[in-house]
């Protein structure tokens, strides 16, 4: 009986080890997929967006350096398992989308003296969503302490499981699976520089 009950445990923990193992394995060859689907985008010129759900961060980058990094608090997925997929921002959207200033330089000054009202900053939306290729859609919402904000991230919750359960079912029929993929900041000013930043055309290296 004693006997036994050796072999079974030593059974259960060479399952466990090979597991162990094996999942090891994986995420190296994930983390091998992100690292080669990112030198592509490396190598070409101007800078490129990443948006890094095992690692929890959204990233500003070019030739490979990282210009700004965002941490992300939360985030959930809904849909198709994206894996390692390089897309292009088709759109964004939001419900008061923001108006662009025209500047004109002053006698005598030059255009890259003007600064563009602290890049814009802070007439950009916090809540909004970003329409990748591949039918990949990324929503941002900021991490807030405000009541009244935070009654709004609950009424997006609810809207998030009552309406995608319908969406998809919808794209299934239709043979278009879907990805969404909602992601909370630690701040407003942190969804605004992602949004100011992931301008339509966008080249993105997304990681799920």
């Amino acid at each position: 009986m004693r006997k036994t009950f050796w072999v079974v445990l030593i059974v259960l923990g060479a399952s466990i080890v090979g597991r162990a193992v094996g999942g090891g394995e994986k995420a190296v060859g994930r983390s091998r997929a992100s690292l080669e689907a990112e030198i592509a985008l490396a190598k070409a010129p101007g800078i490129y967006g990443v948006v890094d759900l095992e690692r929890g961060v959204v990233e500003i980058k070019g030739r490979g350096t990282a210009l700004k990094t965002f941490d992300i608090v939360r985030s959930k997925r809904w849909g198709k398992n994206v894996g390692q997929t390089t897309s292009k921002v088709l759109k964004k959207s939001t419900l008061f989308p923001p108006k662009r200033k025209n500047i004109t330089p002053k006698p005598g000054e030059e255009e890259p003296d003007v600064e563009l009202d602290v890049l814009e900053l802070s007439k950009m939306p916090t809540h909004y969503s970003i329409t990748l290729e591949g039918n990949i859609r990324l929503k941002v919402r900021p991490k807030t302490k405000h009541f009244l904000r935070r009654i709004r991230n609950f009424g997006s919750g609810i809207l998030w499981y009552a309406y995608l359960p319908f969406k998809t079912v919808w794209r299934t029929v239709a043979g278009k699976p879907f990805a969404e993929i909602q992601i909370v900041t630690g701040n407003e000013k942190e969804a605004r520089w992602i949004y100011w930043s992931f301008f339509e055309g966008l080249n993105c290296l997304v990681v799920d």
